[in-house]
């Protein structure tokens, strides 16, 4: 039984990464920063197995804290997130900053602070494809899981053999932070039909991805980027 840690517990990817960790048999911290509901209502056999921690990772002092509560972590998974519209040219300095706060100064706090208690293990961001190539009215968003791969290819050379560092870049993802992008008429047709695979991902495809990266069997993979995004990087024929 591993201690694992995962943020944005509450909802979407992190809800489907605790309960993929939970039915492993470990124990898992999972965190949540205003929705605890969900949380409460999983079906653990054993409830010590499942610790239910408030904190806003968009401060240092909640990134502290978390790890503080988790005692000795063996696999940190970081999915809290945020996505919304910033246009460049209405881009404001609070929205920004907030995107940057939450998304990537989190990774480096919570990295800190497990790298300072953890002997061995594993930590797994949530990236997006976004990252890799951009998303036209959301620079600071893609900027912010930019930042990411870098931070992934540094930890994993510093940490390096006790502790592995890898990267999930999903594409677009059946979640609640996603429900108003696909509630636009037109538009769920149109990302489907740029995914060779033909459909939006669940939340359990990006769990999966999450707990192979985090086995003992892969214990010679360290900074990779894994995408799942249905091979939406793909290049597509035109034309």
């Amino acid at each position: 039984m591993r201690n694992v840690v995962v943020t944005g517990a509450s909802s979407g990817i992190g809800l489907a990464c605790v309960q993929r960790f939970l039915a492993a048999g470990d124990r898992v911290v999972a965190q949540f920063r205003t929705n605890r509901a969900p949380l409460e209502k999983l079906e653990v056999p054993d409830p010590g197995r499942l610790c239910v921690v408030q904190a806003d990772l968009a401060t240092e002092e909640g990134c502290i804290a978390l790890i503080a509560a988790a005692g000795g972590p063996e696999v940190v998974v970081h999915s809290a997130g945020i996505w919304n519209d910033g246009a460049i040219r209405t881009l404001s300095r609070q929205v920004l900053e907030e995107m940057f706060r939450t998304n990537t100064f989190s990774s480096y706090y919570l990295s800190r602070e497990a790298a300072k208690v953890m002997v061995k293990g594993s930590i797994v961001y949530i990236g997006s494809t976004a990252g890799e190539r951009g998303e036209p009215g959301h620079s600071h968003y893609a900027g912010s899981k930019a930042a990411l791969w870098g931070l992934t290819q540094s930890l994993a050379q510093e940490l390096a053999p006790a502790i592995r560092v890898n990267l999930v870049s999903p594409g677009w993802v059946n979640t609640p932070l996603s429900e108003p992008a696909f509630a636009v008429p037109g538009r769920l047709q149109r990302i489907v039909g740029s995914i060779p695979l033909q459909r939006i991902a669940e939340p359990e495809d990006v769990a999966s991805a999450v707990f192979f990266l985090t086995a003992d069997e892969q214990c010679h993979l360290t900074g990779v980027d894994l995408p799942v995004s249905g091979g939406a990087l793909l290049p597509m024929p035109r034309g």
